[in-house]
Protein backbone atom coordinates (compact mmCIF):
# COMPACT_ATOMS: atom_id res chain seq x y z
CA UNK A 1 0.00 0.00 0.00
CA UNK A 2 2.87 2.38 0.80
CA UNK A 3 4.31 1.72 -2.65
CA UNK A 4 0.96 2.60 -4.22
CA UNK A 5 0.86 5.89 -2.30
CA UNK A 6 4.38 6.68 -3.49
CA UNK A 7 3.63 5.85 -7.13
CA UNK A 8 0.26 7.62 -7.28
CA UNK A 9 1.61 11.19 -7.23
CA UNK A 10 4.02 10.31 -10.04
CA UNK A 11 1.15 8.81 -12.05
CA UNK A 12 -1.02 11.84 -11.44
CA UNK A 13 1.82 14.17 -12.41
CA UNK A 14 2.60 12.31 -15.61
CA UNK A 15 -0.97 11.79 -16.78
CA UNK A 16 -2.22 15.23 -15.77
CA UNK A 17 0.11 17.30 -17.98
CA UNK A 18 -0.99 18.46 -21.45
CA UNK A 19 -0.16 21.31 -23.78
CA UNK A 20 -1.15 24.79 -22.59
CA UNK A 21 -3.46 25.27 -25.59
CA UNK A 22 -5.52 22.30 -24.42
CA UNK A 23 -5.86 23.52 -20.83
CA UNK A 24 -9.31 23.34 -19.23
CA UNK A 25 -10.53 26.38 -17.25
CA UNK A 26 -8.72 27.51 -14.11
CA UNK A 27 -9.87 25.76 -10.90
CA UNK A 28 -10.78 28.98 -9.09
CA UNK A 29 -12.75 30.30 -12.09
CA UNK A 30 -14.69 27.10 -12.83
CA UNK A 31 -15.34 25.97 -9.23
CA UNK A 32 -15.38 28.99 -6.89
CA UNK A 33 -17.58 27.20 -4.33
CA UNK A 34 -14.65 24.86 -3.55
CA UNK A 35 -11.53 26.90 -4.46
CA UNK A 36 -11.08 30.13 -2.44
CA UNK A 37 -8.15 32.47 -3.10
CA UNK A 38 -6.33 33.47 0.08
CA UNK A 39 -3.59 35.61 -1.49
CA UNK A 40 -2.64 36.55 -5.03
CA UNK A 41 0.45 38.62 -5.80
CA UNK A 42 3.25 38.72 -8.37
CA UNK A 43 4.97 35.67 -6.79
CA UNK A 44 2.22 33.23 -5.78
CA UNK A 45 -1.48 32.56 -5.75
CA UNK A 46 -2.54 30.61 -2.67
CA UNK A 47 -5.96 29.04 -2.45
CA UNK A 48 -7.79 26.74 -0.11
CA UNK A 49 -10.02 23.95 -1.41
CA UNK A 50 -12.75 22.57 0.85
CA UNK A 51 -15.44 20.02 0.10
CA UNK A 52 -17.40 17.26 1.81
CA UNK A 53 -18.05 13.62 0.90
CA UNK A 54 -19.94 13.32 -2.38
CA UNK A 55 -18.81 16.68 -3.77
CA UNK A 56 -17.66 16.89 -7.38
CA UNK A 57 -15.62 19.38 -9.37
CA UNK A 58 -15.71 19.73 -13.19
CA UNK A 59 -12.64 19.40 -15.43
CA UNK A 60 -10.22 22.19 -14.53
CA UNK A 61 -6.53 23.02 -14.54
CA UNK A 62 -3.84 24.01 -12.08
CA UNK A 63 -0.49 25.59 -12.97
CA UNK A 64 2.69 24.37 -11.17
CA UNK A 65 1.91 24.22 -7.46
CA UNK A 66 2.72 22.94 -4.01
CA UNK A 67 -0.17 20.79 -2.73
CA UNK A 68 -0.65 20.57 1.06
CA UNK A 69 -3.35 18.31 2.47
CA UNK A 70 -4.80 19.33 5.83
CA UNK A 71 -7.46 16.60 6.00
CA UNK A 72 -8.09 12.96 5.27
CA UNK A 73 -9.98 12.22 2.07
CA UNK A 74 -10.21 9.87 -0.90
CA UNK A 75 -11.00 11.26 -4.33
CA UNK A 76 -11.50 9.78 -7.76
CA UNK A 77 -9.62 11.97 -10.22
CA UNK A 78 -10.59 11.81 -13.88
CA UNK A 79 -7.78 12.91 -16.18
CA UNK A 80 -8.19 14.53 -19.62
CA UNK A 81 -7.68 11.17 -21.36
CA UNK A 82 -10.60 9.68 -19.39
CA UNK A 83 -8.46 7.58 -17.02
CA UNK A 84 -9.60 7.45 -13.40
CA UNK A 85 -7.09 7.52 -10.55
CA UNK A 86 -7.91 7.05 -6.86
CA UNK A 87 -6.03 9.62 -4.79
CA UNK A 88 -5.78 9.35 -0.98
CA UNK A 89 -4.97 12.49 0.99
CA UNK A 90 -3.67 12.57 4.55
CA UNK A 91 -2.91 15.47 6.89
CA UNK A 92 0.56 16.85 6.31
CA UNK A 93 0.93 15.33 2.84
CA UNK A 94 2.90 17.71 0.62
CA UNK A 95 3.45 17.32 -3.12
CA UNK A 96 5.24 19.47 -5.69
CA UNK A 97 3.39 19.35 -9.03
CA UNK A 98 5.90 21.00 -11.40
CA UNK A 99 3.75 20.51 -14.49
CA UNK A 100 0.49 21.55 -12.89
CA UNK A 101 -2.48 19.31 -13.42
CA UNK A 102 -5.77 18.93 -15.24
CA UNK A 103 -8.56 16.82 -13.79
CA UNK A 104 -12.10 16.59 -12.53
CA UNK A 105 -12.83 14.87 -9.25
CA UNK A 106 -15.41 13.22 -7.05
CA UNK A 107 -14.85 13.08 -3.29
CA UNK A 108 -15.42 9.44 -2.32
CA UNK A 109 -14.81 9.79 1.43
CA UNK A 110 -13.64 12.20 4.09
CA UNK A 111 -13.53 15.97 3.97
CA UNK A 112 -11.26 17.68 1.48
CA UNK A 113 -9.13 20.46 2.93
CA UNK A 114 -6.16 21.47 0.82
CA UNK A 115 -3.91 24.50 0.59
CA UNK A 116 -2.35 25.02 -2.83
CA UNK A 117 0.50 27.41 -3.54
CA UNK A 118 0.78 28.21 -7.24
CA UNK A 119 4.30 29.42 -8.00
CA UNK A 120 4.20 32.06 -10.72
CA UNK A 121 7.93 31.88 -11.51
CA UNK A 122 7.47 28.15 -12.26
CA UNK A 123 4.63 29.03 -14.64
CA UNK A 124 6.82 31.55 -16.45
CA UNK A 125 9.67 29.00 -16.72
CA UNK A 126 7.26 26.45 -18.26
CA UNK A 127 6.16 28.86 -20.99
CA UNK A 128 9.73 29.84 -22.01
Amino acid sequence: MKLLLCLLPATVLTLGATAAADMPPDAVAIDPDVHHVLIDNEHVRVFEARASHGATSPMHSHPPLVFISLGTARAKLTLPDGKDVIFDMTPGQVLWLPDGMQHSWQLLSGDLRVIAVEVKSAQAARSD
